[in-house]
């Protein structure tokens, strides 16, 4: 869920001019749109979707990207981030996992993106009909996990509308972006678990 957070994180800031630009410049421009920014600020609808299974699940989540930090709010966990360690609470268990970040899969958002960058391959879907303009893109290198991405920008304002994650296990994730705010003033402290916030919660520390 984390991973697949970070990846979306990554095409969120699709504002850049789609004129005289291919899919695949615009998903690079995209990256480094990304990178631009102090932090940002989103929100969304969350849906989990598999047909041949009959599972359709929604629920809302929320999420702080600065840097190598970040901080993640879903399904009952709050995930927080300073770039070194991770703090993983959880509401229903009322406790809090402490562990290191990894250098491999090392949680950080740009890393993540970065693998993408120079290993895919995009496509419009609808360049020129309607209000709404949908980018496909591809990884190259074989993903485990991932097997396309759809992402829907509105043809006039450039404002994403939503994103489908699609896996190789037949799921489809959609987000549905409603909020998305960029470079505010945020506490020196904002991406540091701070334990009094927790005060019930049994502290796991797995480092």
């Amino acid at each position: 869920m984390k991973r697949l957070f970070l990846l979306i994180l990554s095409v969120l800031a699709l504002a850049a001019n789609l004129k005289a630009q291919d899919a695949e410049t615009l998903f690079k421009a995209a990256i480094d749109k990304l990178k631009s920014y102090d932090n940002i600020e989103i929100a969304f609808n969350y849906s989990m979707i598999n047909t041949e299974a009959g599972i359709y699940e929604t629920m809302e989540g929320e999420g702080f990207l600065q840097g190598n930090a970040f901080r993640l709010h879903i399904m009952g966990q709050d995930i927080i981030c300073d770039g070194k360690t991770t703090w993983t609470y959880n509401a229903d268990a009322e406790e809090v996992m402490i562990s290191d970040v990894d250098e491999e899969d090392n949680g950080n958002p740009l890393s993540t993106i970065n693998s993408y960058y120079d290993n895919i391959t995009a496509t419009f879907l609808d360049e020129t009909k309607g209000i709404t303009r949908q980018i496909e893109a591809k990884p190259l290198l074989n993903d485990e996990n991932i097997e396309r991405l759809i992402v829907s920008l509105d043809n006039n304002s450039l404002e994403i509308k939503d994103i489908h994650v699609f896996d190789k296990n037949k799921n489809e994730f959609v987000y549905e972006i409603t909020k998305f705010v960029t470079n505010q003033k945020l506490p020196t402290d904002f991406f540091t678990f701070k334990e009094s916030d927790y005060p019930n919660a049994e502290i796991i520390d797995m480092r």
